[in-house]
C-alpha cells in the first residue's frame, strides 16, 4: 500500500479507537435527538444517555388525539341535548346541555360546545322568563 492509503487505515483506526473509548449510547442504534446532543456537549462530566424518547412523544401525541376526540364527542352529544331541550323538558335537558357543552369547550370542541351552550341557554331562559309571562298574560 501507498502513503496515503497508510494515512486513511491509521485514520479509520484511530476513530474507530475514540468510539470505542468514548462514552457508550443506551438504547437503540437510532440518532441522538439534537437537543440531545447539544445537551450533552454543555454537560461536559454527564455522559448522554438515549433513552426512548420517541415512543413517548408518539405516545404523547395519540393521547391527545385522543381527548380531542372526546371533546368532539361531547360536544355533539351536548348539541343533541340543547336540539331535544327546545321540545322536551327545557330546563333540566337546557341545564345538562349547557354543561356538557362547557365541558366540551374545555376539551377543545369550540364550536360545537359554544354551539350547544349557546341553543341549551336559550331554550332554559325561554322555558325560566317568557313562558311564564305568557301565562300570566292569559
Amino acid at each position: 500500500m501507498g502513503k496515503y492509503e497508510d494515512d486513511y487505515k491509521q485514520l479509520l483506526d484511530d476513530r474507530d479507537r475514540s468510539e470505542r473509548t468514548s462514552h457508550p449510547v443506551v438504547g437503540t442504534d437510532r440518532l441522538i435527538d439534537v437537543n440531545e446532543e447539544m445537551a450533552a456537549d454543555f454537560a461536559i462530566s454527564n455522559p448522554a444517555v438515549h433513552t426512548e424518547r420517541r415512543e413517548d412523544r408518539y405516545e404523547e401525541r395519540e393521547e391527545r388525539v385522543d381527548a380531542e376526540s372526546g371533546g368532539y364527542a361531547l360536544g355533539w352529544v351536548s348539541l343533541v341535548f340543547a336540539i331535544a331541550s327546545w321540545f322536551l323538558w327545557p330546563v333540566l335537558i337546557g341545564a345538562t346541555s349547557v354543561v356538557l357543552g362547557f365541558i366540551a369547550y374545555r376539551q377543545g370542541a369550540r364550536g360545537l360546545g359554544g354551539w350547544s351552550m349557546a341553543i341549551g341557554a336559550i331554550a332554559l331562559m325561554l322555558n325560566l322568563i317568557i313562558v311564564p309571562f305568557y301565562y300570566a298574560i292569559t
